[in-house]
């Protein structure tokens, strides 16, 4: 357990450093739950971490992550860490937990536990290159929810057809709108 503990700390900061989702993405099960206070995956796979992984590293323009504790106990990891970088040039630094569920040689379960409101709810401007997506100024109809603008795909509530940019915005509105005191 530790190993693949150890391999998953490795693929992150290779996500962090170089961009790579293949090396982080593998490391799951067919039918791995992955979540975050943003995100959740009940049973995606491979194809639903590589999604959640890149999503994560596109939201920052930097981010390094450092553990101060691992431990593990019957086949169960918790890793107790800091990350720190920046978003549109706005440093930050956030703490939590997230806890390793293995299944064999892969990770069934990913669960990360962390205080929103310590991201910087700075917008991108995106552009080519930047690993980051252009935000729509396109609001439905100039409604807003809790202050929020929305898309017209979040404001129905289709996932299905919301594209990778609209998930990644909604990530970002849910994060400001919990900054703000609210609960999406």
């Amino acid at each position: 357990m530790l190993d693949l503990t150890q391999t998953f700390i490795d693929a992150l900061h290779r996500l962090e450093t170089e961009r790579d989702v293949a090396a982080i993405a593998g490391l799951f099960a067919d039918n791995a739950e992955i979540a975050n206070p943003l995100v959740q995956y009940e049973s995606g796979g491979p194809n639903a971490a590589k999604t959640f992984w890149s999503q994560y590293r596109d939201a920052f323009e930097e981010i390094r992550s450092e553990f101060r504790t691992v431990s593990e106990k019957d086949g169960t990891a918790f890793l107790e860490w800091t990350s720190k970088g920046s978003i549109d040039g706005k440093p930050f630094t956030y703490e939590g937990v997230s806890i390793l569920e293995t299944g064999g040689d892969k990770i069934s379960a990913f669960r990360s536990y962390f205080d929103t409101r310590h991201i910087p709810t700075a917008r991108s401007k995106g552009g080519e290159n930047t690993g980051r997506v252009q935000l729509s100024s396109q609001t439905n109809g100039g409604q807003t929810n809790g202050g929020q603008n929305q898309t017209d795909s979040q404001a129905s509530g289709n996932a299905g057809d919301a594209s990778e940019e609209d998930m990644v915005q909604a990530q970002r509105d849910a994060a400001e709108q919990r900054a703000g005191g609210g609960y999406s």
